[in-house]
């Protein structure tokens, strides 16, 4: 956690070096989302690949929120590209927002896939590689850490937290966590225990998870959209 000694001191630093520190404040905003983007499309592919082959959807879903954190983290390193002018702006392109809104819907479209696969395999259960179930739910849980640390770093250091594709990309990778906690604790009881209902019942608590999240990120673009309709409408009147 961050204390508001360490906002101030960071503040007065900026303060300080204002032409120093354009470029390489530029520079830092655009590559954090790099890495991160990197580590989760790559692990993605793993998982998804994983969870067709064991045979789980615990593992699939958490891999459709991975491709979901891909998209906006993607999105998140576009909008870095034009930060800085956005900042002084304080408003977010048609194209980010309409992103944003894209990003949303296919979060919905996941969780209704989720739900109906889920409620199937409770009725016909599939024999899931509970073992490799866990081993790559681990690795999962491992790597969403890493990047959940660079996130919120980055977000806390750059005043990432009042952008809506950085706030999405942060949130998504912090339900991303949760899932594959959920994951790996399917994982675990399929392999010491052979319960296959635990990971369809396990898939449904990914899925809200999922819409948890989509629900902050649409509240975000609503309150996005609100804003710049009144900047847009306070320019009119002047």
């Amino acid at each position: 956690m961050t204390t508001p000694h360490n906002h101030d001191a960071d503040m007065h630093h900026t303060h300080a070096h204002p032409q120093d520190n354009t470029h390489a404040e530029d520079h830092q905003h655009a590559n954090p989302f790099l890495i991160p983007f990197i580590l989760i499309a790559v692990f993605a592919v793993i998982e998804f690949s994983g969870g067709i082959w064991t045979r789980s959807l615990a593992l699939l879903g958490d891999a459709w929120h991975m491709f979901s954190d891909v998209f906006a983290l993607g999105l998140a390193m576009y909008a870095s590209h034009r930060t800085a002018k956005a900042r002084r702006e304080a408003k977010h392109s048609r194209a980010e927002i309409i992103a944003s809104i894209l990003n949303a819907a296919l979060m919905v479209i996941v969780v209704v896939w989720i739900v109906i696969e889920a409620f199937d395999r409770l009725q016909h259960p599939y024999v899931v590689a509970g073992g490799y179930v866990m081993l790559i739910a681990f690795f999962g849980l491992v790597i969403n850490l890493i990047v959940a640390q660079r996130l919120h770093h980055h977000a806390h250091h750059h005043g990432g937290k009042d952008n809506l594709n950085h706030r999405a990309a942060l949130l998504h990778v912090m339900g991303d966590v949760l899932g594959s906690v959920a994951a790996l604790m399917a994982g675990v009881v399929i392999y010491y225990t052979g319960w296959l209902a635990i990971d369809p019942l396990l898939s449904l608590v990914i899925s809200v998870l999922l819409l948890l999240v989509t629900m902050s990120l649409i509240k975000d673009i609503w309150l996005d959209i609100r804003g710049e309709s009144q900047h847009n409408s306070h320019e009119h009147h002047h």
